[in-house]
């Protein structure tokens, strides 16, 4: 595979950066529509047909089930918490879920070098989701409530399985039939 550095792909990279910020910076001020509005700007971009891959909106569904499932777990289990007012305090907001469904739709696009070698996404996933977490938590977005060094290592075993699943469902052939 050939990696393309084009106009939309980096449009597509510099979508998915500003909706975090927008998705962090909003939690953090207790506003959610910076987030909603910049996934609408990302979905209407990318899901445009001439820029849509066959698998975006496979790894779209997979990106906010991984995010509702794995979010809520560290609120649950008491490991973290999102600073924003929601209605069940208990589960991810929507702000972070907004962020999966901006990220599902880079894999296939900016993000698609990782695609290049099985080991590239749970090598990511070990380094990224910790540092993503790590930033959205200076900016006031998350709190750890315990050990950050344990939350860390927890966040980089979940992301290395969740961007190894996403890269996945976004090699499968649209033709291929899936067993979840």
């Amino acid at each position: 595979m050939k990696i393309k550095l084009n106009t939309p792909v980096l449009i597509n990279a510099a979508l998915f950066q500003i909706l975090w910020f927008a998705c962090v910076l909003g939690s953090s001020h207790a506003l959610l529509w910076p987030a909603a509005l910049m996934m609408a700007v990302m979905i209407l971009w990318q899901l445009h047909p001439g820029r849509r891959h066959p698998n975006d909106i496979k790894i779209l569904i997979t990106a906010i089930i991984l995010g509702l499932i794995i979010d809520t777990a560290w609120v649950t289990f008491g490991f973290m918490d999102f600073n924003d007012p929601r209605p069940f305090q208990w589960m991810s907001p929507a702000w972070i879920i907004i962020m999966w469904a901006g990220f599902a739709l880079t894999i296939k696009h900016s993000m698609n070098w990782l695609s290049l070698h099985p080991m590239l996404p749970p090598l990511m996933g070990l380094i990224g989701g910790p540092l993503a977490y790590f930033a959205g938590r200076r900016l006031g977005a998350v709190e750890y409530l315990t050990d950050p060094v344990l939350i860390s290592c927890m966040l980089a075993m979940a992301w290395a399985i969740a961007l190894s699943i996403l890269v996945m469902v976004g090699q499968v052939k649209p033709t291929d039939k899936v067993i979840v």
